[in-house]
């Protein structure tokens, strides 16, 4: 093309009847330059914005009416390193300048979802780990078997903010590890749902035919019954502070203080204040979608309602023949977050303003339904085959094979044929 180009400047320099004007020859040549040039930076131009979208993904902030306020990159991260050590502009490590307040629309912001930067060459749980390293204070890092101490597989299905893991075997047989780690032993009764530790009891649901009641066991073995009405044996129990709060089969929300005594139904006046969805003591958030629509927020030591929200985004309001809609919550001190379909959503409790937006969750293993978990830092989500830890101060997310779980400054998640329990600062 360019040997073209200096034949046609060449002949057109020279005379020959019917002359075009003068200088033609120079135009073209300097519009040849110009094309090249041009044609130059328009290839390194679509490099770099290839690049950029490869490395970088748009965060978008939109306002209450849902239009576009500002759009930017994320900063490259190198594709063989775990993520950046410094925070993500996917989600604010700061409470917003301003707040907004019910009923005002809050703010939503956008995330999408980084991907494992770990050597894939490395077994998921390192991959997991490594990742953790980079982005906080990993003190300390045990195994837990895969078996108990008589050979029976073990499944982790609650995590105390001491350490402490309780699980199941396949017969429904309760086992424990403390936080040192090791071969979980035996603790002599059975149970498929509802457990729960504190630091002086071990709590679980215990089935009787078509009913259920939440049972509790202190250290000296004294075992109880602290659900007033019993406990529903497909909903999840929560422990946090010393307390222990799930829903009876009317769906009302019930606690205990341990194991001291029964335990009484939580009310706010008339109806009651709703179904339970998460606990972080001394809060315990319901939802009443059926009536006043909101969510509340209960001090279970007073039993006063602080705080009314409207259902969280993406959570429909329950009307008379609707087919009730199946979502999850978790909640820490700092953070509230909940899944609705297949979007995870989170906002700082704080302020209660801008929430973050994370689409396609991992999909529920079947006949499987999936639960949160929220420690200090970490937030987790269950489906009971491929699960995640999402980090809320950065946005970043992780998958996990099988189960995973946080509390206080722990968690677990699988690795290899058995699981990894780390204590995070």
């Amino acid at each position: 093309m360019d040997d073209l180009e200096r034949r046609l400047a060449a002949l057109l320099s020279k005379p020959f009847p019917d002359d075009p004007p003068p200088g033609l020859a120079d135009r073209i040549q300097r519009a040849v330059a110009t094309r090249r040039r041009n044609r130059r930076a328009l290839a390194l131009a679509v490099a770099a914005g290839a690049t950029a979208v490869l490395v970088g993904a748009p965060l978008a902030v939109r306002g209450g009416n849902g239009d576009a306020a500002t759009t930017a990159n994320l900063s490259p991260t190198p594709a063989s390193t775990a993520p950046s050590t410094q925070p993500s502009s996917t989600a604010p490590s700061e409470p917003p300048a301003t707040v907004s307040r019910w009923p005002e629309p809050a703010v939503t912001t956008t995330v999408t979802a980084t991907p494992d930067q770990a050597d894939v060459r490395l077994p998921a749980g390192v991959r997991l780990e490594q990742a953790l390293r980079q982005i906080m204070n990993v003190t300390s890092v045990v195994d837990v078997e895969g078996r108990t101490a008589q050979g029976e597989p073990f499944v982790p299905a609650a995590l105390g903010s001491d350490g402490t893991v309780l699980g199941t075997t396949p017969d429904g047989q309760v086992a424990e590890v403390d936080a040192g780690g090791g071969t979980p032993k035996d603790l002599g009764l059975r149970a498929r749902s509802g457990l729960g530790t504190a630091a002086d009891f071990r709590t679980w649901t215990e089935s009787n035919g078509p009913a259920a009641d939440q049972r509790c066991r202190t250290a000296d073995g004294t075992t109880r019954t602290i659900s007033p009405q019993g406990t529903d044996p497909r909903g999840p129990v929560w422990v946090d502070g010393g307390v222990v709060v799930g829903n009876d089969v009317m769906r009302q929300p019930w606690m205990a203080k341990g194991c001291a005594q029964v335990g009484t139904v939580v009310r706010s006046g008339e109806p009651a204040s709703g179904v339970a969805v998460a606990f972080s003591y001394p809060d315990l958030f319901t939802a009443e979608r059926a009536n006043d629509k909101v969510l509340r927020i209960v001090d279970v030591e007073t039993g006063r309602v602080t705080a009314e929200h409207p259902l969280p985004d993406g959570v429909r309001a329950q009307t008379m023949g609707d087919p009730d809609q199946k979502w999850y919550a978790a909640a820490s001190g700092k953070w509230f977050a909940w899944v609705a379909g297949d979007t995870l959503r989170w906002t700082p409790r704080d302020t209660w303003g801008a929430v973050s937006v994370l689409s396609g969750v991992p999909t529920p293993k079947k006949g499987v339904s999936p639960w949160m978990t929220a420690g200090n830092r970490l937030i987790t989500y269950n489906t009971g085959a491929t699960s995640f830890v999402l980090d809320p101060v950065t946005g970043h997310r992780y998958k996990s094979p099988d189960v995973v779980l946080a509390a206080g400054d722990w968690l677990l998640w699988k690795s290899g044929d058995g699981y990894r329990l780390a204590s995070l600062r």
